[in-house]
């Protein structure tokens, strides 16, 4: 028998690894940054908007009865934290929470922090669904004053449920709304609400229960396009409320408003606003209390007049001028306010401003809210800060503009 050629084995084993379609696992060295992503890897498709409205000032008011006083303010001053995710049913479709917390206007506490945002939202490009606390529908077209109680008596439809102790109790509540916009400029909304006798201090369950109901019908121009076109803003909108008290179940309110550029120029802006509210209320209500302020009928409105500088396309410079008047149908009463106010830009974010405001009120009505001041002179900084982490998503409008129609 012949022996085996020694090298045959080893030319057979090589051949197999040459034809084998298996490779060998040493892989060059890759750098991390260009390594393909891992698809199992977990993105982070949560987009987080902070939003912060510093306002301080330094106040000086002479009352009716002749003296002075001076003080430092931070109310309205307000802390936004919103975080948004894409939902899997529909690209379109987004979810989310907005909180925020704030110093009210309060006249009764002064400087109590108050959670004025705590609401789940569904969003669409076509429709926005919100549960839980915000603002209330109180209004068409925002007064550029100052601070909300600035003119909230004459710019703000009246809560009829409400103490007078503070003026969150006109401008926060539980909601629930469903605003349609069947085109990015014409909207609808229907809104169920809440408005509590005092949101500061919520009394018992009845703080919690569905007593108004509402609907506005609107246009508002795009935010990149508001100092190119003439029509800002237009709407018209009502709230019924349910009051349950011996001849009055029901009260009711109607609104209307516009905002006008009557200069069209994206460097210098001349804009007009105006807005009509009328309350139905209640019959007979004595408007010498504050409860019966808030539900005496009344006819009130406010218009004003601003001007704004916009350098590089940045507000610069803007002042306005407003007046406003409240009338009661019954017993004669009424109210006129008057200010003027401007704000120089020290970048993109400070402010430094200045506010002059006349206040009367006449025939008996309570002097709430600020009314007993005749006079006032604010000198005021004013930061606001906006940033977007991780931005997945377009806005209709600016975080900052949720509580009030602050940022030019």
């Amino acid at each position: 028998m012949r022996k085996p050629i020694p090298f045959v084995a080893p030319l057979l084993f090589g051949l197999v690894l040459v034809l084998s379609p298996c490779q060998s696992t040493a892989q060059p060295q890759v750098d991390p940054e260009d390594a393909p992503e891992d698809p199992a890897r977990t993105a982070p498709w949560i987009e987080w908007a902070l939003g912060v409205r510093g306002v301080t000032s330094f106040n000086g008011a002479r009352f009716e009865d002749g003296s002075t006083r001076t003080a430092f303010d931070f109310s309205d001053s307000l802390l936004y934290v919103r975080p948004r995710v894409p939902l899997t049913v529909s690209r379109d479709l987004r979810g989310g929470a907005l909180f925020a917390l704030t110093f009210p206007d309060a006249y009764e506490r002064p400087g109590a922090l108050l959670v004025a945002d705590a609401h789940m939202f569904l969003e669409h490009r076509y429709a926005l669904l919100r549960l839980g606390r915000g603002r209330i529908k109180s209004h068409i077209i925002p007064s550029p004053a100052l601070r909300d109680d600035d003119t909230i008596r004459i710019a703000e439809a009246q809560n009829p449920f409400s103490t007078g102790g503070s003026t969150a109790d006109h401008q926060f509540g539980n909601m629930a709304d469903l605003t349609i916009w069947p085109t990015p400029r014409l909207y609808g909304e229907l809104h169920a609400e809440n408005l509590s006798n005092a949101v500061l201090e919520p009394q018992s369950l009845t703080a919690f229960e569905l007593n108004s109901v509402g609907l506005t019908l609107g246009y508002r121009q795009l935010p990149s396009l508001v100092t190119l076109s003439v029509v800002r803003q237009l709407g018209f909108g009502t709230n019924v409320y349910r009051l349950g008290i011996p001849g009055a179940e029901f009260a009711f309110d109607l609104l209307a408003g516009s905002w006008l550029n009557l200069i069209v120029d994206p460097v210098h802006t001349v804009d007009w606003r105006a807005q009509v509210i009328y309350a139905g209320g209640v019959p007979g209500a004595d408007p010498s209390t504050p409860t019966g302020s808030f539900r005496a009928r009344s006819v009130s409105a406010f218009t004003s007049i601003g001007y704004t500088y916009r350098r590089s396309l940045l507000p610069t410079f803007r002042t306005n001028v407003v007046a406003g008047y409240r009338r009661y149908l019954e017993g004669g009463a009424a109210q006129f306010t008057a200010l003027g106010n401007f704000f120089w830009s020290l970048g993109q974010v400070v402010e430094l401003g200045l506010q002059y405001q006349y206040r009367r009120a006449e025939n008996g009505l309570p002097r709430i809210f600020g009314e007993d001041q005749s006079h006032s002179l604010k000198i005021v900084i004013v930061g606001t800060f906006e940033t977007v982490v991780n931005p997945l998503f377009d806005d209709r409008a600016s975080i900052l503009n949720t509580e009030s129609g602050y940022v030019p």
